[in-house]
C-alpha cells in the first residue's frame, strides 16, 4: 500500500477544526482543545462501559471524513488525538490475479517433482503435474488462502479496509514453490481487539485447515510405494528432492499418532499438511508485523517490543543450525520490530481472548522445528568384524582368508551402498628364510591372481577378480536406518601366489551421497 504524509491541521479556528471538535463531542465529552503543527488534541470525559464502542463509531466516521483518531491516556486524562488521514494508492486487483497465477503455477511444478520423487520416477510427465496439483499445489493453497482469507473477512467484520491476498511464488530450486501470502490492512487496527481478532484469525484458520490434509496425507504415506535405496531423486539447480529430512514438530509427532507406522516415504499431500502446520508455527513468532506480533502486542501491550528483540536474537542463534533462520531474522528486522499501538490502546481485552491467546501460543510451540529441512549427513562405519583363516582352500589357491565386515548406518533413513576392496601390501618369504615385501610390477602381479567372494545380507554372491575390485552397482548393500542398521558381508579371498602375509584395504560409498560425506574405509593384514 503507498501511503502519502499526512498534511497539517489549520492552526486556529475554522470550520473544519469545528467540525472535528463537534464530531468527537457527539461521542465524548470535551472539556479542552489544543492544537498542535500536525494533528488537534481533545481532552475528553470517557465512560468505560461504552468507551470502546464509541471510539469505533467516532473512527468509522472520522475516516469517512479524512482523519484518524487516536485515544490515549496521560497522567489519569483521556485524549482523542486527530490527525489526517494518510491518503492510500489505488488498489490494482490485477496484481493480486497475477501473483495468485504466479503461485499455482510455481507450487504446481515443485508438486511435480515432489509427486515425481515420491513414486521413484525419472523424468516429468503430464501425470506427475496433475498429481502434483491435486495433492500439493492444491492443499497448500487452500491452506494459505484460507489463512488469508479469514484476516480478510475479520478485518471487514471489523470495518477495516483490507487487500486481497497477494500471494508470493518463488521458484525453483525453493523446494515448495511459494514463500506463503499477505493480507494489506489499509488503515490503523482500531482497537486491542480487533488487532488481536484479525490478527489471529488467520493462523487459526490456516491451523485447522491443516490438520485433515495432514492426517489423510499420513493415512496414503502407509500405503507408499517401496522404492529402492538406489533410487536418488531429482535434482534441479543443485536442490535434491530425494534426499532431504523433514524435521518433526511436537503436534506433527502427536498426528502421527493416528496412522499407522512404518511409512518410508512421506505422501505429498502429507508434505502440504506439515507445510502449513509450520508456515502458521513460524507466523505466530511474536515479532514486529507478524501474525505472532499482532496477538502478543494486543496481549501484553508496549512491553511485547522486548519479546521481539529475543525473538530475532533467539532467529539469528538458531541460524547457527540452519540458515533460513538467518533470512527470516532480517526480513524482521525489515519489516519493523515495533508494532504500532492501536488507534484505542486503552480498551482491555478480556478473558475469553487470553484463552485463544494461550491457544495460540500452543499452536506456536507445538508446530515450531528448529531445523525444518536437512539433508542427511552421511553418517557411516564401516569395520572389520572377524578375520579368519578358512579350513578347506580351493583348489589353485595357495593362500585364503575369510574377512567379515560390519557396515553401520548413522543416518536417520535406509540407504545403499557400494563396496570396494584391494590388496595394499604383501610380504613373501625370501632366500634364508626371511621376509621380503613385495612392491611396484611384483605386487600387482601378485595381486591380479587375487579372487574374491562377497557373501551379501540378501544372501547373493558375487565373485570377483583382480587387486582392486568393486560390487557392481546392481550388487549394492541396503542398510536400515531404524531397529538393525548394521549389515555384515563376508568376503572369501584367495590368491594363487603363496605369502606370509596381505593387507586389504575396504571401502563403502553410500549412494546419492551428500557431498563431504557418505563414506568410509577400514584395512586388515591377514596373516596367512
Amino acid at each position: 500500500m503507498s501511503v502519502g504524509a499526512p498534511g497539517p491541521l489549520p492552526s486556529s479556528g475554522g470550520s473544519e477544526l469545528e467540525r472535528i471538535r463537534a464530531t468527537v463531542a457527539a461521542y465524548f465529552p470535551v472539556y479542552e482543545t489544543r492544537v498542535g503543527p500536525q494533528s488537534l488534541l481533545l481532552a475528553v470525559h470517557a465512560d468505560r462501559a461504552t468507551l470502546s464502542e464509541n471510539f469505533d463509531k467516532l473512527r468509522q466516521e472520522l475516516w469517512g471524513l479524512g482523519y484518524v483518531p487516536l485515544l490515549r491516556r496521560e497522567s489519569g486524562e483521556d485524549f482523542v488525538e486527530v490527525i489526517r488521514r494518510p491518503k492510500a494508492g489505488r488498489s490494482r486487483l490485477w496484481i493480486n490475479a497475477a501473483l495468485l497465477a504466479g503461485t499455482f503455477a510455481t507450487t504446481v511444478f515443485a508438486g511435480a517433482l515432489i509427486w515425481l520423487t515420491y513414486v521413484g520416477g525419472t523424468t516429468l510427465a503430464t501425470t506427475d503435474f496433475l498429481n502434483g496439483a491435486l495433492y500439493f499445489a492444491g492443499p497448500v493453497m487452500t491452506i494459505l488462502g484460507l489463512h488469508e482469507f479469514a484476516h480478510y473477512v475479520m478485518a471487514r467484520r471489523r470495518h477495516l479496509d483490507a487487500s486481497l491476498p497477494y500471494f508470493i511464488p518463488v521458484p525453483p530450486p525453493f523446494l515448495f514453490g511459494t514463500l506463503g501470502a499477505f493480507v494489506s490492512i489499509r488503515e490503523p487496527f482500531p482497537d486491542k481487539k480487533a488487532l488481536f481478532d484479525i490478527g489471529a484469525a488467520g493462523p487459526l484458520a490456516g491451523f485447522a485447515a491443516s490438520i485433515p490434509i495432514a492426517l489423510v496425507g499420513l493415512f496414503l504415506s502407509a500405503h507408499a510405494p517401496v522404492l529402492p535405496a538406489s533410487y536418488c531423486g531429482p535434482t534441479l539447480l543443485g536442490q535434491s528432492y530425494g534426499n532431504l529430512l523433514l524435521g518433526y514438530s511436537l503436534f506433527w509427532g502427536f498426528l502421527s499418532l493416528f496412522v499407522p507406522l512404518g511409512f518410508v516415504s512421506l505422501h505429498p499431500l502429507a508434505l502440504a499438511g506439515w507445510v502449513g502446520i509450520f508456515v502458521t508455527a513460524i507466523n505466530l513468532l511474536p515479532a514486529g508485523q507478524l501474525d505472532g506480533g499482532h496477538i502478543f502486542r494486543a496481549l501484553f501491550g508496549e512491553r511485547t517490543r522486548f519479546v521481539s528483540y529475543g525473538v530475532v536474537i533467539l532467529l539469528f542463534g538458531l541460524g547457527l543450525f540452519y540458515t533460513g533462520w538467518l533470512f527470516f531474522a532480517i526480513l524482521i528486522l525489515f519489516l519493523g520490530l515495533r508494532h504500532p499501538p492501536p488507534l484505542n490502546d486503552i480498551t482491555p481485552l478480556g478473558g475469553p481472548r487470553y484463552v485463544v491467546g494461550a491457544a495460540v501460543l500452543a499452536i506456536l510451540i507445538s508446530g515450531f522445528v528448529v531445523i525444518p529441512l536437512a539433508v542427511p549427513p552421511g553418517s557411516m562405519g564401516l569395520s572389520v568384524s572377524t578375520e579368519y583363516l578358512p579350513g578347506t582352500l580351493p583348489a589353485g589357491a595357495a593362500v585364503g582368508a575369510d574377512i567379515v565386515l560390519a557396515l553401520d548406518n548413522g543416518d536417520p533413513v535406509p540407504h545403499g551402498y557400494l563396496l570396494g576392496a584391494s590388496v595394499t601390501n604383501v610380504s613373501v618369504r625370501g632366500a634364508n628364510n626371511s621376509t621380503v615385501f613385495l612392491t611396484g610390477s611384483q605386487l600387482q602381479q601378485w595381486a591380479a591372481n587375487s579372487t574374491w567372494n562377497w557373501t551379501l545380507p540378501n544372501g547373493s554372491v558375487v565373485e570377483l577378480f583382480g587387486g582392486s575390485v568393486t560390487l557392481p552397482s546392481s550388487s549394492f548393500v541396503t542398510v536400515n536406518a531404524t531397529g538393525n542398521h548394521t549389515e555384515r558381508i563376508l568376503v572369501a579371498f584367495t590368491n594363487r601366489g603363496s605369502a606370509i602375509t596381505a593387507s586389504f584395504a575396504f571401502s563403502a560409498n553410500q549412494l546419492c551421497a551428500p557431498s563431504g560425506g557418505g563414506n568410509a574405509g577400514t584395512s586388515i593384514t591377514a596373516r596367512f
